[in-house]
């Protein structure tokens, strides 16, 4: 898949600075490269959400990552409190080095509603950063990767309209600035450019459901 980036807190630049975190971001980059239009035609039928692309875009992305030996919902902190999915990670991966300290990434992969945008913002922040909560499950000083769909990617691909898109997580960064302490890497990924999917209204069952509408060769 294509996409575009936004550095907050010069993210890349520190990513391109540190061998270890440049290694991480290779295999996030390689993995979403990975992911072609047929492999997402062919598992979109196998998806739960039978409306958007997005459940397709989610388990291809872990299925690349889970090769690369990234964590899947990976704990931020330790301990029965903080258990649940709202104090989990998508994905996360630690580089121990005997020439240097714990370094690491922590991924969001984001395609629910608009108002979850700033707490999925934090997420990957407190998971990167120095606190003085004992519990928190350390992958060092880290960089946050906040992965979600552009606004031509939630046309095309028939997400909800409340989804929170690429254009407007770039909004909160400003405001929220002195909150996201560490650096961050705003991925958005772009709509595919050989096939859309089309809300079509099943004639028997009344409801709608997404269908694959391939373009037309030029």
């Amino acid at each position: 898949m294509e996409y575009t980036l936004h550095q907050h807190r010069f993210a890349l630049d520190v990513i391109n600075s540190n061998e270890d975190l440049k290694s991480l971001w290779i295999e996030i980059d390689s993995a979403m490269a990975s992911i072609t239009e047929e492999m997402l035609i062919s598992e979109f039928p196998r998806s739960k959400n039978s409306m958007s692309i997005s459940d397709a875009i989610n388990s291809l992305l872990e299925g690349e990552l889970k090769k690369r030996h990234w964590v899947p919902q990976s704990a931020i902190f330790q301990g029965s409190d903080y258990s649940d999915k709202k104090w989990r990670l998508d994905f996360s991966k630690r580089i121990e080095s005997p020439k240097s300290s714990i370094t690491g990434m922590a991924v969001e992969v984001a395609f629910n509603h608009g108002e979850a945008i700033a707490w999925n913002l934090l997420k990957p922040v407190i998971a990167s950063e120095i606190n003085q909560v004992e519990l928190q499950t350390d992958i060092g000083a880290g960089i946050g990767i906040y992965i979600c769909a552009t606004d031509e990617l939630k046309q095309a691909g028939a997400f909800d309209g409340s989804v929170g898109e690429y254009e407007k997580v770039l909004r909160y960064l400003s405001p929220l600035f002195n909150k996201l302490s560490v650096p961050l890497l705003i991925v958005g990924l772009k709509a595919p450019k050989t096939f859309h999917i089309e809300k079509q209204r099943d004639a028997i069952t009344g409801k709608n459901r997404g269908v694959v509408v391939r373009h037309q060769l030029p």
